[in-house]
């Protein structure tokens, strides 16, 4: 089997961004719960080195874009100024919240290159910060995307139809991120849009060496009546261990993205497929 990558880099006139974001000469600050904000930037996807967070009146959110994956995420807490804050090396910030035994923090930066602070009441750790933020490479590419999709109701995602969509729970598919512990670190993984069976079957490993099957249960059905298949790799099950409790909203096609959203929460995540030809 031989794979590549999908539509993404196929995108005529969208261009990445450099790995810039958008931040001011202006000190932001947020505060909030310790756990909120490990629960946060571990949503964000497992081995992320780093991100940008923007600060608003609302809260906090972030968006990370790679070739395999896009997601979203906002949380509310306390703002004392808005902005954007780069958090260069994010395996640091993390283990330093672990450390922290007071239930709130304080997260302060003057400038998305200056020193990166993160205090509570007796403990504080001081990072340095780069401009480049490499979690932001695809952000405005895929966030085009995903902006001609919202105004379409997710019917495309550019040219390709989306024309699959259902509801399902975010806890039916998180069996899913097992396979790796079943199967190995590196597995091929597809799915199935079953609207007959009213069901997503996501198939992990090959005949030869296993395989491992997840059916979560699909409700509020609008598709045609025949099943749409895509193929993705292991990143797949990774990714769907960070989604929210509760219903999301599904939307695919036959050989396209895999679009998982929760508007009430500002949950987004699109999943890249990828081409590929049985050998």
């Amino acid at each position: 089997m031989r794979y590549t990558y999908g539509v993404l880099d196929k995108v005529i006139g969208v261009q990445p961004s450099p790995g810039l974001c958008i931040g001011d000469d202006m000190m932001t600050n947020f505060t909030i719960k310790t756990d909120n904000l490990q629960n946060f930037l571990n949503s964000l996807g497992k081995d992320l080195a780093d991100v940008v967070i923007n600060v608003n009146d609302n809260g906090i959110s972030a968006e990370v874009g790679r070739d395999t994956h896009y997601i979203k995420r906002s949380m509310d807490c306390g703002v004392t100024k808005t902005g954007s804050i780069n958090i260069s090396d994010l395996p640091k910030c993390k283990s330093f919240l672990n450390t922290c035994k007071k239930v709130e923090v304080s997260v302060t930066q003057n400038s998305r290159t200056g020193t990166l602070h993160i205090r509570t009441d007796g403990t504080s750790l001081q990072l340095p910060t780069s401009s480049y933020i490499q979690s932001q490479d695809k952000v405005g590419l895929i966030s085009k995307l995903i902006k001609q999709s919202q105004e379409n109701m997710w019917q495309t995602w550019h040219s390709q139809k989306l024309n699959y969509h259902a509801k399902v729970s975010g806890d039916s598919l998180k069996p899913a991120t097992n396979f790796s512990k079943v199967l190995g670190g590196k597995f091929a993984c597809k799915t199935e849009f079953d609207p007959q069976g009213k069901e997503l079957v996501i198939r992990g490993g090959t005949k030869s060496k296993g395989t491992m099957f997840v059916k979560a249960p699909l409700f509020d059905i609008a598709s045609p009546s025949i099943s749409a298949k895509s193929a993705f790799d292991s990143w797949l099950p990774e990714l769907l261990n960070n989604l929210p409790r509760g219903d999301l909203y599904i939307y695919t096609g036959d050989e396209t993205v895999l679009v998982l959203e929760q508007p009430e929460t500002n949950f987004l995540m699109v999943v890249i497929d990828q081409e590929y030809e049985e050998d």
